[in-house]
């Protein structure tokens, strides 16, 4: 997205776009994994917290090729967050598994939530400016990759946390089957990253399925922010 601000000669908008990804890595990333540690302290895994994850310190979740990832293609990640579903006592393994997985996701969906909430607001009381427009495009940006990020992670392969919840659904025999294969399917999908790197560099998005998921999300989430605000 940066790339093609910066080419459309937008520059203002293009530093926008590189001020939200740099809020996204260093502030909501940390969320998302902090959000799987709570979860899973809570059912009695304290795994997380034992390898000092239970925190919000960007530090912790940094990972600089996902990183890069969000800068080339604007969908990346963090690094995991340690869990062991043995630890569970408040759930069962696959119970406890589902609801860890799900809540980055979670947590990614209820900040686009907000930030469609924000930009609305902010078109309602600040008026139509040019201090307003880039304030709500930062908050439209930042609800777009909030729910990328929740859609990208919610793809049932490993190491996504889709697959974590798919683990926890399906019948143990094809848990272990699909599992078996867990370090090729990960090489595979870094190998589809940079794939889509270098193909986005040509106008063509392999991510484009995700987007329009995303933008149908997005429509939702700003229709239900203009009917609480009463904006037409």
């Amino acid at each position: 997205m940066i790339l093609s601000y910066l080419l459309s000669g937008n520059f203002t908008a293009a530093l926008i776009n590189l001020f939200v990804l740099a809020f996204v890595v260093f502030a909501i990333n940390p969320v998302h994994e902090f959000a799987h540690a709570f979860a899973a302290y809570k059912l009695g895994d304290n795994t997380a917290k034992n390898a000092g994850r239970l925190t919000l310190n960007p530090l912790a979740s940094f990972d600089l090729f996902g990183t890069l990832m969000f800068l080339l293609v604007g969908i990346g990640w963090a690094k995991p967050v340690p869990i062991n579903p043995r630890n569970f006592t408040k759930t069962s393994f696959k119970t406890g598994t589902v609801i860890t997985a799900a809540a980055g996701p979670l947590s990614n969906l209820i900040v686009a939530l907000i930030s469609a909430f924000a930009a609305v607001a902010v078109y309602k009381f600040g008026g139509v400016n040019t201090t307003t427009e880039y304030i709500i495009l930062a908050f439209k940006l930042l609800m777009q990759i909030n729910i990328m990020l929740a859609v990208f992670n919610l793809i049932p392969i490993p190491p996504l946390d889709g697959s974590r919840i798919a683990a926890g659904l399906l019948p143990d025999r094809i848990y272990m089957k699909i599992f078996r294969y867990d370090g090729m399917i990960r090489n595979g999908l870094m190998g589809f990253m940079l794939l889509a790197m270098i193909l986005n560099r040509f106008g063509i998005d392999l991510f484009y399925p995700i987007r329009w998921v995303e933008g149908w999300v997005a429509t939702g989430f700003i229709d239900l922010a203009k009917l609480v605000f009463a904006v037409n």
